[in-house]
């Protein structure tokens, strides 16, 4: 038996102390598309494997950009000599991708299905454009942040789409199917990324996902319909009673901030700085405000604070912020490892990513046999926590100069780990709520784990440049130049390269340190999302299988 079984003999039944019953205080949702699909003799809908084929060339996209990205940074930003501010390449797209996530939730039952897969679809494929095309660093940031706009809805839209198509336990199974796709373009992304960049240019990494973009805009206009009844023609009235607009705004300009002076701090300005200072205590007071006015709003919520209230809900969040930083924090660092100590090159260091990558869909399809089979879900989060504890952990372990088969092994089990806890948390949100809130709970999961990502990158590249700041002026004591030299490696990663075997050494040793108290920094997140999983329990919980 299930414990979902043994502790619940009716799978629909929730206590109120376990699950908050939905709509108390909060503005209610009451649109006819969110009725849960029947159970009972349950065949897929007409033209089902074009609408998969289109939502899976999104999610294909969304695994695709985040490795290609991992893999290539390094080289995109050194070419503007930039790479002291390389996490922005990957926080810009992070930040705008983490504030519209959960309002594509919201409009999507204002507006329909249809015209945020378009919205999503296009402003990702734009923003794409604009970075192959774009002639300054700041270009291709204020593009990844249009690319960001778009890419919060690749994956919130995929899953909201099959939320309507598919009855919950039936999920399981497509769910990972959705999850061996993204892993599939992960590897892609990881795979090429490198060879793109050092054959025919980093442009090409994102040009490249512009006519993939197209393909699934062409099939979603075909076959993506609004499930009936549905207005599509709300007032501004009605807008404003589902739409959190100030929370919306006071959470992206808190993250901005605080981001603005995390890469600001012991990088370009002291941390006594009052800019730094300003910036950071700016954010806690932002994000305090936000809080308040989640609390208080006539609107629907960004993030339903009856989403976060119960031991339940709270310890999945908790185990999921903490899985989205550990595995930003590892994907942001792990290239570095590879181009900085190994000295490998784009390509190769790409081609070194696929192991890692192709564990993240071997995890997902293990939590959606298991799902779908003996639905334990609370086991599977803390499988998947202890995997990526685990999993950092070995790669923190690596010596400067280590044996070539731990470079293979060592990097596979955190991000199977990864493949395993994502699914797994998103399931134990939405078996805890009812149906109608499916389309808020998707994508207030996947706001907190992205707001764990952006601060994952964050952390990671201060802690690396922050390492390189206060050691290399020691490590490159009495050598000519050497301001100059430093600022060169601070500024553009193939400076490395360039000098001569015995200072390249000892630039190298401190990018090692720095890069190995990155990895311990994940560890112990990883490790707090073990510690916050313990606290979930099965009871209150809808079955999956």
């Amino acid at each position: 038996m299930s414990p979902l079984h043994n502790t619940e003999h009716d799978a629909e039944r929730v206590t109120e102390h376990d699950v908050e019953t939905p709509r108390e205080e909060q503005p209610i949702e009451s649109t006819p598309l969110l009725q849960p699909p029947k159970e009972e003799n349950w065949k897929p809908p007409p033209l089902f494997i074009l609408i998969e084929a289109a939502i899976f060339s999104n999610v294909f996209l969304y695994g695709f950009d985040s490795t290609i990205i991992a893999s290539t940074y390094a080289v995109i930003s050194s070419s503007f000599d930039a790479a002291n501010t390389a996490s922005w390449l990957t926080t810009s797209y992070l930040v705008t991708s983490t504030a519209f996530q959960p309002l594509y939730g919201r409009f999507s039952d204002i507006f329909g299905r249809r015209i945020c897969f378009f919205v999503s679809t296009i402003a990702f494929a734009s923003g794409c454009l604009g970075c192959g095309l774009a002639r300054s660093i700041l270009e291709v940031n204020i593009m990844r942040a249009l690319t960001g706009f778009g890419g919060g809805g690749l994956m919130t839209m995929a899953t909201i789409v099959n939320s309507d198509m598919i009855p919950f336990r039936k999920r399981g199974m497509y769910q990972a199917l959705q999850n061996a796709m993204f892993g599939f373009g992960s590897i892609c992304g990881a795979s090429f990324g490198g060879s793109i960049a050092d054959s025919i240019g980093w442009r090409w990494c994102f040009l490249i996902q512009v006519p993939i973009s197209g393909i699934a805009l062409l099939l979603g206009y075909l076959v993506i319909r609004n499930p009936q009844p549905l207005s599509l023609h709300p007032t501004w009235k009605e807008i404003r009673t589902k739409v959190d607009f100030t929370g919306s705004l006071l959470l992206v300009t808190a993250i901005s901030i605080q981001l603005v002076g995390l890469s600001l701090g012991g990088n370009e300005l002291p941390w006594s700085n009052g800019w730094v200072v300003g910036a950071l205590v700016s954010s806690f007071f932002l994000l305090a405000a936000f809080v308040w006015v989640e609390a208080n709003t006539t609107a629907i919520p960004v993030i339903p604070l009856k989403q976060l209230k119960g031991r339940n809900p709270v310890a999945i969040q908790l185990t999921n912020v903490c899985a989205g930083t550990a595995a930003y924090a590892y994907l942001f660092t792990l290239p570095l490892l590879f181009q900085v100590v190994l000295l490998d090159s784009a390509t190769r260091a790409g081609a070194r990513l696929a192991i890692p990558s192709l564990a993240t869909p071997i995890g997902g399809l293990i939590a959606g046999i298991v799902m779908s089979r003996w639905g334990k879900l609370i086991s599977l989060v803390r499988l998947g926590a202890v995997l990526m504890t685990f999993g950092n952990a070995l790669v923190t372990s690596l010596s400067f100069h280590d044996t070539k088969w731990k470079y293979l092994v060592y990097i596979f089990p955190a991000n199977l780990g990864q493949g395993i806890i994502y699914p797994a948390t998103l399931f134990t949100t939405l078996a805890s709520f009812a149906h109608s809130d499916h389309a808020v709970s998707a994508s207030t999961v996947y706001l907190i784990r992205s707001l764990g990502s952006v601060w994952g990158v964050a952390i990671t590249a201060t802690i690396v440049q922050n390492t390189l700041s206060w050691r290399l002026p020691d490590a490159l004591a009495g050598v000519t130049n050497k301001e100059q030299i430093i600022d060169d490696i601070r500024h553009s990663v193939t400076t490395l390269h360039t000098l001569p075997p015995d200072i390249q050494l000892k630039a190298r040793l401190v990018y090692y340190d720095g890069i190995r108290y990155s990895f311990a920094a994940s560890t112990g997140i990883a490790a707090v999302g073990i510690v916050a999983s313990l606290f979930a329990y099965n009871a209150g919980l809808r079955n999956t299988h």
